[in-house]
């Protein structure tokens, strides 16, 4: 996308004019939009920081959001340590249609100050 598109975007994003964006790291990390109900992470972040930093986008203003990261068990180890770094266990839920070790998704309702994420080969896991 051209900047005066992505502009385009953000303020369609921002007036409520679009209900979903859909972005890259890169972009996602701009993105200051009050009111975002869900974060979902197709590929987990590569650090738990980076983590907590996209999940942030919901949740903010004391209000309530979710955070869902699809994971398989190459990504355990990461999981792991985000749980160990945010101090609270990342829900893990099956996704139906996915073998066992496909695909594993993690899910956590967040409030303000909260993470998660996960992904399935696609492989990813949430908050």
């Amino acid at each position: 996308m051209s900047q005066s598109q992505r502009d385009r975007a953000m303020q369609g994003f921002r007036g409520d004019r679009f209900d979903i964006l859909v972005a890259t790291d890169i972009a996602a990390r701009g993105i200051d939009v009050s009111g975002v109900s869900h974060v979902i992470n197709f590929d987990v972040p590569n650090t738990p920081e980076a983590y907590t930093h996209r999940i942030g986008r919901t949740g903010r203003s004391e209000r309530e959001g979710k955070a869902c990261t699809f994971v398989t068990r190459e990504d355990l180890a990461w999981v792991r340590a985000t749980e160990r770094m945010i101090g609270a266990p990342i829900q893990r839920r099956q996704v139906e249609g996915f073998e066992a070790d496909q695909g594993v998704v993690a899910g956590r309702s967040s409030s303000p100050a909260q993470g998660g994420r996960g992904r399935p080969r696609r492989r990813r896991f949430g908050r």
